[in-house]
């Protein structure tokens, strides 16, 4: 008798964990991300979007493809405000050689 009652209970959370595992696992990750690239990265990523040249739409494409997203939605400069709110006025987001920062944003949606 209790070796039935064992075994009902070993199946019961066998069960249980075959139906909660899957939605663990499949976590999807998020609709959007946006990444900031300092004009230092030394592939030439930021010169291309910074400069607005035709190369710029290509690069933010394979960048977004190489993290795992679908497409780029926006690419270019980064604004202050975009980066962080504590920044003061007169500080713009900048590398070390003084080119300003890109942001690149991509979604998992094509």
């Amino acid at each position: 008798m209790r070796r039935a009652f064992v075994l009902t209970g070993l199946a019961a959370h066998l069960i249980a964990l075959a139906l909660l595992l899957p939605a663990a696992v499949t976590a999807s990750p998020a609709d959007e991300a946006t990444f900031i690239i300092p004009a230092s990265d030394g592939y030439g990523v930021a010169e291309c979007l910074a400069t607005g040249d035709d190369c710029a739409a290509g690069v933010a494409q394979a960048w977004c493809t190489a993290q795992g997203y679908a497409k780029a939605t926006h690419f270019g400069l980064i604004d202050r405000r975009e980066a962080t709110g504590s920044l003061k006025e007169e500080v713009a987001v900048t590398s070390r050689r003084g080119a300003p920062s890109v942001s690149i944003t991509c979604s998992v949606m094509p």
